[in-house]
């Protein structure tokens, strides 16, 4: 039996990559290095080398991510005793998240589709069904192809928490200066930033959003760090596009050797491990042959991670410092 192989892209060299990829695909290094060349594409790599990507077991891959977070001591806590929880978790459970959302009137039912603000209680919605509302209180109801503001950051947080599946996103691969530059990672949750839009698109239609909830929560005492962690392949989500039907064009070329047809595409047969080899390769390409560093994956909906599975590094002066 297998044992997993894991894959650090922010440590293995492309020598090392290569040896675990030979490993698991059960091809000769050699064969890999040379398909493996500048100019290849995730596609020609797979039918260059005539790789079944139905054939290998995702489930002994192991991918190594890091997650940016800010938290206070206390909320360091929170992370040591429950682990990294998915986006669903952290604003439904007693989380530092979600006790801070909740002392700025804020709170999100995420199973319910609501959200409530200063006890206002407003649907998420990313589409207007024939019994839509205006939340503001307006007779007349923008259309579907034309919303406001507040309806068009309604669809954002959506999204997000529905077509995303609220899931716990993360860095397989960046340097750190890379990682702390990504969105407001740094500073706050990103989920802030998408709520502070939201609440200023309702109350201040036509102002400036001040993104309260951003600066509140990077005004208290909290140091940045960078959780790391191992995954299971067959564990994340490694593909979820956003117009599925659509999207077959850009990947049937891959399907050339695992004997997949786009029947089986449409009615969803085709099994996780597809699209998890495929991801595998994808990102190596991109990391180890075009040098595009900043690589993201995310966890299947459902998914956190566990305490003892952490490494957790305080970010000092541009430098990680294990604790």
């Amino acid at each position: 039996m297998m044992d997993k192989i894991t894959f650090n892209f922010f440590l293995d060299s492309k020598e090392s990559v290569i040896s675990k990829l030979s490993a698991y695909l059960g091809i000769p290094q050699s064969s890999v290095t040379e398909a493996l060349e500048y100019g290849c594409s995730t596609e020609s790599f797979i039918n260059g080398l005539h790789i079944n990507l139905r054939a290998f077991d995702s489930s002994k891959v192991c991918i190594i991510g890091r997650h940016v977070t800010t938290a206070t001591d206390s909320g360091l806590s929170s992370i040591v005793g429950k682990g990294l929880l998915n986006l669903k978790r952290s604003l439904q459970e007693d989380t530092p998240l979600s006790e801070y959302l909740r002392s700025s009137k804020i709170q999100i039912d995420v199973d319910n589709g609501l959200i409530y603000i200063n006890g206002k209680r407003i649907p998420i919605e990313s589409r207007k069904g024939s019994d839509h509302v205006c939340f503001r209180g307006n007779k007349t109801v923008c259309s579907w192809s034309f919303g406001c503001e507040a309806f068009e950051k309604l669809t954002i947080l959506a999204n997000k928490l529905y077509n995303l599946g609220a899931t716990l996103e993360f860095f397989v691969a960046g340097t750190l200066d890379e990682m702390l530059g990504y969105s407001t990672v740094k500073h706050c949750p990103e989920i802030l930033d998408t709520l502070d839009q939201l609440v200023s698109a309702i109350h201040s239609p036509y102002g400036q959003c001040t993104y309260p909830l951003c600066c509140g929560w990077a005004t208290e005492d909290k140091n940045c760090y960078v959780v790391e962690f191992p995954n299971t392949l067959s564990n994340m989500e490694t593909y979820n596009p956003i117009n599925y039907l659509e999207a077959f064009r850009e990947i049937k070329g891959c399907f050339t050797w695992s004997d997949i047809t786009y029947d089986d595409y449409y009615e969803h047969r085709i099994p996780q491990r597809v699209y998890d080899n495929r991801f595998l390769i994808d990102t190596i390409i991109s990391v180890y042959v075009y040098y595009s560093r900043e690589q993201y994956g995310s966890l299947q909906p459902g998914f956190s991670v566990t305490p003892e599975l952490l490494k957790i590094y305080r970010v000092d002066d541009g430098h990680l410092i294990a604790i």
